[in-house]
């Protein structure tokens, strides 16, 4: 599908890890983040989506083929730290959007806490992503994917390291929300239309001049 509408690019397939357990930390602008993911990567990704998106005719069937696990909207997060836990003990990988939500313009949002936690308590290694193209093909409000290419940019697995305390984990938060804006400035290097956003964070300055 992604080939049909304008072709994807893999940067890091190396830094993903052949087994064990691991988390992919992405941003998250289109719902379709996690088809793209799943096409980049050789292995097997589990997601958790909003419950009511299960509810709507061939989308529904379509997340469960790509292995999503409903959750409650505004639920209690302890129950996808749960949900998780349970596939990172069987040495599986999963998706976390860690900002909890699509960007409405496209740029990555605040990381939030919960992302150290699960890597914690798991023992696991959260692989940073960053997704380009998604947002510009298939925005929220979208109906229709558009026409785009589309790039997955692979960094380096943050280690969850030693000790649990609160400390460690916004440290390990802090650590993979960088990683992340540095793919996100990376994915942008070279390309024209970058949200005014990223152009005040970088300075006024575009992808090209980072």
């Amino acid at each position: 599908m992604f080939s049909c509408l304008g072709g994807l690019e893999v940067k890091g397939r190396e830094n993903v890890p052949a087994d064990g357990p691991l988390i992919l930390a992405a941003n998250h602008a289109s719902y379709l983040d996690p088809m793209l993911l799943g096409a980049a990567l050789d292995r097997s990704l589990h997601f958790l989506a909003r419950r009511t998106l299960f509810d709507i005719p061939g989308f529904g069937w379509l997340i469960r083929q790509n292995q999503a696990f409903p959750l409650e909207r505004g639920g209690d997060s302890r129950e996808a730290i749960k949900i998780f836990g349970d596939i990172l003990g069987r040495g599986k990988a999963v998706v976390v959007f860690p900002e909890g939500t699509r960007s409405a313009d496209g740029v990555m949002g605040e990381v939030r806490p919960g992302i150290g936690m699960l890597a914690i308590r798991n023992r696991a290694p959260t692989l940073p992503a960053y997704i380009w193209g998604t947002f510009q093909s298939l925005p929220r409000g979208g109906i229709l994917p558009r026409p785009h290419r589309f790039k997955v940019l692979l960094g380096t697995p943050v280690n969850s390291g030693g000790g649990g305390g609160k400390a460690a984990r916004l440290r390990l938060t802090e650590e993979v929300g960088a990683a992340i804006r540095n793919l996100e400035r990376e994915a942008w290097r070279g390309e024209a239309g970058a949200p005014p956003r990223l152009l005040a964070a970088w300075g006024g300055g575009d992808g090209g001049d980072a």
